[in-house]
């Protein structure tokens, strides 16, 4: 059984982490490059910025998707999947579509899966992060999957941000 959604901390901390680790240690190079005093409460105050403020862009991100939508929690197996603890059999599941969504409030592309079964019912579920060669790792195990092969899709990325959940259901 392999777990294809990240977690909310995983997600965020590749998403912004990154940003915000970079903006401290530029910060930082800065501060001694361009003074010659050694007073570490100047450098106190970046930090304590840095570690606010991500935070802050985590929450708000979360509780975006959250309301926008909600992400399910899913499970690759040998003959199904997984999804928010119930089972579903390969026959089941009718299309595997995987979505690049641009939310128009930060720029930054969202990676997202939608799962289709038979009986009309919709899934989401978050993307991992992508590997070095900017492809989804998650798209990839789906594609090499006997029983999901045929049923994974690409959809070209949409700009209308969360908007397009709405339309699809």
């Amino acid at each position: 059984m392999k777990k294809l959604n990240p977690s909310y901390f995983e997600f965020f901390f590749y998403r912004y982490g990154t940003i915000i680790i970079f903006v401290h240690i530029v910060t930082i190079g800065c501060y001694f490059l361009s003074t010659k005093e050694e007073d570490p409460i100047t450098l106190v105050f970046p930090t304590i910025l840095c570690f606010i403020f991500f935070p802050l862009v985590c929450l708000s991100e979360y509780r975006m998707l959250k309301k926008n939508l909600p992400p399910a929690n899913v499970f690759l197996t040998d003959n199904g999947l997984i999804i928010n603890e119930t089972p579903y059999p390969a026959e089941q599941i009718e299309e595997i579509t995987y979505m690049p969504v641009r939310n128009t409030l930060n720029k930054f592309p969202n990676y997202f899966f939608e799962i289709k079964t038979n009986d009309g019912a919709f899934f989401y579920f978050l993307d991992k992060s992508m590997n070095w060669k900017f492809e989804s790792p998650t798209l990839k195990l789906l594609n090499k999957h006997p029983l999901f092969s045929s049923k994974t899709t690409e959809r070209e990325e949409s700009s209308d941000g969360f908007s397009v959940f709405k339309k699809l259901k």
